[in-house]
């Protein structure tokens, strides 16, 4: 998943920032800027916040740079696969989200690494200033999809951000996703946009049924359920009742209304539970590609969630997961969409 971060010299990050960055990207860490016409990059492979810290204050803090923090998806943990990686000799390359291009020819090298390889440095090493077109820009977006962002700095000091809105602005700095750091815990709060009604507040793109609870059961219906999403907290309340909220979640049951009913901790599925889920997904996968998992993730993002979790260690509670999800339902979909392609998971394989 990973942590991508276009910071100006004016941003300073405080150590608890980076200590918890390091808590869910603990796989590599490195710093890129431009100096002097010369472009300096910087990595290591922290063992403890403490040395991801002191690292970023050597080489990150003050500067106008680019960071990446890692957390493993494809390729070793090592130096090699830890970002940002060299296009040119004048042009670097982070990356944030998951890649499924030419992988398994090597499997040791990270999804960047052979994207930068068969796609970017034959483009760039061309024509340099190809980096700096907005068409280019624009088509590089759309051929990765929103669910990836990459950022680029050149020798000269130019830095470009692939795929920028789908992003985030949090202390002056650019950040590429907001599931990959605590942002409850620093007083982040993101806005998530209704599709039809254009007020805050999530709304399901498919359904239109703005703060409702919406589920898929095993056989492919579906049901709503009364759940109100507290506008200023991440928990859930329920309305006028004690029942137990969507399965999966910890239930603190209250017997006051509007009182607060899930913690919304990370919970242990069994391969029983998370089969149908995993069904659900692959099922809308065969029908509809990667434009059916990122439908099946704004219905039931809960579900979805559910099953980045199972596969996927560390990253997060179930509540932050689901946030994720629902902020960004394609990078979501490209996770999920991954297990299938690249790590070929089938429901038949839940046992």
């Amino acid at each position: 998943m990973c942590l991508l971060v276009n910071q100006p010299a004016s941003t300073v990050f405080t150590e608890d920032f980076i200590k918890d960055v390091y808590m869910k990207n603990s796989d590599g860490f490195g710093v890129m800027y431009a100096e002097h016409g010369k472009i300096h990059v910087y990595k290591c492979l922290p063992t403890s916040g403490d040395d991801m810290y002191a690292f970023y204050q050597a080489h990150a803090e003050g500067r106008d740079c680019v960071w990446h923090a890692r957390m493993q998806t494809h390729g070793d943990i090592d130096l090699d696969n830890c970002h940002p990686y060299r296009v040119t000799d004048d042009i670097w390359l982070a990356h944030n989200g998951i890649l499924s291009t030419g992988n398994s020819a090597d499997n040791t090298k990270s999804d960047t690494w052979h994207f930068i390889r068969n796609v970017i440095q034959p483009a760039l090493t061309a024509d340099p200033d190809l980096m700096l077109d907005p068409s280019w820009q624009e088509m590089m977006g759309h051929i990765i999809g929103t669910g990836n962002k990459f950022g680029l700095v050149r020798a000269d000091g130019e830095i470009v951000i692939i795929n920028e809105r789908s992003g985030v602005n949090f202390v002056g700095a650019w950040l590429s996703n907001t599931y990959a750091w605590s942002t409850t815990k620093f007083g982040f709060r993101p806005t998530y946009q209704s599709a039809y009604s254009g007020q805050s507040g999530y709304t399901d793109q498919y359904t239109g049924y703005n703060r409702s609870r919406y589920w898929e059961d095993e056989d492919g219906g579906s049901a709503y359920g009364e759940w109100w999403h507290g506008q200023s907290t991440n928990n859930w309340y329920n309305k006028g009742s004690t029942t137990s909220v969507a399965k999966g979640e910890i239930v603190k049951e209250k017997e006051e209304e509007g009182e607060v009913v899930s913690a919304r901790e990370m919970v242990e599925y069994t391969p029983q539970e998370i089969r149908p889920m995993i069904r659900a997904a692959f099922n809308c996968w065969m029908r509809n590609g990667l434009s059916g998992i990122e439908q099946w993730c704004k219905q039931a993002p809960y579900k979805a969630a559910a099953v980045i979790g199972y596969w996927y260690d560390d990253l997060g509670t179930e509540g932050e997961l689901e946030d994720m999800v629902e902020q960004d339902p394609m990078e979501a979909a490209i996770w999920i969409e991954d297990l299938f392609r690249t790590d070929s998971i089938q429901p038949s394989m839940i046992n």
